[in-house]
């Protein structure tokens, strides 16, 4: 199980375990400072007005993190949008639509069902759409996709997936993700820090998620910023089938020999839950995030499908599902949890602004 192409080049140079790998990162100081003054200036003309964000006339409220690769960005984002509903608010989720190849803005699903396909408005819009009873709207540009969210689907909530760094977008609370083992030192391209930690104090919260079935320790934060820590959990094997997805219950993944296939920024983690649902994790096919599956990768799934039982990530289902070979793959349905979750919502709503009904 090892990353991909430019994926495995980076993490090697970045964790410096070989001489090699640390002369690399060494030769890359001058591109990080030069990075990393670009990102401060930035950032200075914002605060201090010399840029402006665009604003909506709704509530905004942002999911995001300082690291590249995936911390678990867009089930966090669904998980705030579903909790905001749940509270009286009418909530859209909108999100860039990475890799997707349909231009501007894409009404990517309503009502609980995706309108378009991954190619057209990007995986984890997809599935989002699926999960959300609520507009899922991308755009490269998330203030037009924001402006549109509002316009048409009349919310007055917009949960931003992965708008830490969008700062085009006024917003009215963010929400930063941290990794469980804590936040890196370098600067891209010398580390995976898109923003120096320092960046974090922007933030009005910040959550680390745990992977494994067990809560991490809480993340060290600025003065000011909440800190909260959550988890990820198995809750069900989904399947597609005709009309829509079928759901099965995640025990029938107890003492089951599976071989795990992830195209996802990070598949150990992957691993780690199919192994806390209990399944017995034989094999690992790892591909590159947010990989579009070709030919070659489909023959070998269907190889590894002949051979026993498949496990995919929900993601990657939403681009297999219907493929030639694919028909009896499952996946694992993940829901965040997070500890005292009602007063984390509470901290977000009260910087936002947000009047929230009783649960």
């Amino acid at each position: 199980m090892r990353p991909h192409g430019l994926e495995a080049a980076a993490a090697a140079v970045w964790s410096g375990a070989t001489p090699a790998t640390r002369l690399a990162r060494a030769a890359l100081r001058p591109a990080a400072a030069a990075y990393g003054a670009a990102v401060a200036a930035r950032n200075l003309l914002y605060d201090r007005g010399c840029l402006t964000p665009a604003r909506v006339p709704a509530r905004v409220l942002a999911v995001g993190n300082l690291t590249v690769g995936g911390c678990g960005k867009t089930p966090t984002a669904l998980w705030l949008a579903t909790e905001l509903a749940a509270r009286g608010r009418r909530v859209a989720i909108v999100a860039r639509g990475y890799r997707k190849r349909r231009r501007g803005v894409v009404v990517v699903g309503t009502q609980g069902a995706a309108l378009v396909g991954p190619e057209e408005g990007g995986d984890e819009a997809v599935l989002l759409a699926r999960r959300f009873a609520g507009p899922v709207v991308t755009g490269e540009g998330r203030a037009a996709a924001a402006a549109l969210a509002v316009e048409r689907f009349a919310v007055d909530t917009v949960v931003l997936d992965d708008g830490f760094q969008h700062r085009a977008l006024a917003r009215d609370a963010d929400l930063v993700l941290v990794p469980e083992d804590g936040l890196p030192a370098r600067l891209l391209p010398a580390g995976p820090l898109r923003e120096p930690v320092t960046a974090l104090a922007r933030a009005h919260a910040a959550l680390a998620v745990g992977r494994g079935g067990a809560f991490p320790a809480l993340p060290a934060v600025p003065s000011g910023v909440a800190a909260f820590r959550g988890r990820f959990v198995p809750t069900a094997l989904v399947a597609a089938a005709e009309g829509g997805w079928r759901e099965e219950p995640v025990a029938a993944l107890a003492g089951r020999r599976v071989t795990a296939v992830a195209g996802v920024a990070r598949p150990g983690a992957f691993v780690a839950l199919l192994q806390a649902a209990g399944a017995v994790v034989e094999r690992v096919l790892a591909f590159p995030d947010h990989c579009a599956y070709d030919d070659v990768a489909l023959r070998m799934l269907g190889g590894a499908a002949a051979g026993g039982d498949v496990v995919v990530t929900e993601k990657d289902l939403v681009k297999l599902a219907g493929r030639p070979g694919t028909g009896g793959l499952r996946a694992l349905r993940i829901t965040l949890e997070v500890e005292d979750g009602a007063r984390l919502i509470g901290r977000l709503a009260g910087a936002a602004g947000l009047d929230l009904c009783a649960e």
